[in-house]
């Protein structure tokens, strides 16, 4: 069932690329943020009431944990994401966050809870080749020249939710998925509160952005984050944050049966790159 979960979630995850795509046209970062996190504890608040209501009193520890979660995994990510999405596709966007499961290895390594050996080596270089493919679009001579503010977001994506999956870990001893996953959101919306007022409200808004943050809020958040840590929680941050190299996939398909983007070849390529890398960090 874990599997299964981590599947779906990356299902969903995928959907998130053309949900923030439509809102991030409208909305500033950090106002579309908001009303997708509004969204989301519209719902985990009441359930976290009826599940368990000692999980409302956290410990000085646990405020640390959540606030590291929420400063990452919410406010950083969503800051990146947004503006990223803004300025290149969301297949484009989905290849390079992709790389995620390459940076949660790199950093378990470094913090010596993982070793590196020589498949996982290959692995990593051949999803750097990947990543690289897609920024350059295609060629690698132009890597450099091609290298935008929107590849630079993006790649703020999988670092920040590399520490994000790192430090849940630790935050996930002492709590369950629903009270770590609703705090986490809890002190990442407050970090995003206090930069709203420095956007615009725009004037008018289309039906169907709200029912895109809706879907942020629920299938992304509360659905996506509760089965995200769970998996943590039972099969380690490595093996789970390899389930996001399906992400890329369900949200190119999606971006061309929602958005009508075009598939380039080096997507495909560098897709495959990344996804035969992470393959490789994670059989051994």
């Amino acid at each position: 069932m874990t599997y299964l979960k981590l599947i779906l979630v990356a299902i969903m995850w995928g959907g998130t690329f053309i949900a923030t795509k439509m809102a991030a046209e409208v909305f500033g970062s950090f106002t579309g943020a908001s009303f997708r996190y509004l969204f989301a504890l519209a719902f985990m608040i009441p359930m976290m009431w009826l599940k368990d209501r000692r999980s409302f009193a956290i410990t000085p520890k646990q405020f640390r944990d959540f606030l590291i979660l929420g400063a990452s995994g919410i406010f950083a990510y969503s800051f990146f994401f947004f503006n990223g999405l803004r300025l290149v596709s969301a297949s484009h966007g989905a290849l390079i966050v992709a790389l995620n499961p390459v940076l949660v290895l790199i950093m378990t390594a470094i913090m010596g809870r993982e070793k590196i050996n020589g498949i996982k080596i290959i692995g990593i270089i051949a999803s750097l080749a990947g990543t690289s493919m897609v920024i350059a679009r295609g060629n690698y001579a132009d890597l450099f020249s091609m290298f935008t503010w929107g590849d630079a977001f993006m790649l703020g994506c999988p670092i920040s939710w590399a520490f994000y999956t790192y430090f849940a870990k630790d935050a996930l001893k002492g709590s369950s998925p629903l009270q770590a996953s609703t705090w986490a959101i809890i002190m990442g919306l407050c970090l995003i509160l206090l930069f709203v007022p420095t956007e615009t409200f725009p004037r008018t808004i289309n039906p169907s952005v709200w029912l895109a943050l809706l879907y942020l809020g629920v299938c992304g958040s509360v659905l996506g984050f509760v089965w995200y840590y769970e998996g943590i929680q039972k099969i380690g941050p490595l093996k789970t944050s390899a389930f996001n190299n399906l992400i890329p996939i369900f949200a190119m398909i999606l971006s061309v049966v929602l958005l009508g983007e075009t598939i380039h070849g080096y997507m495909i390529y560098g897709s495959a790159l990344v996804i035969g890398g992470v393959y490789l960090i994670n059989r051994v």
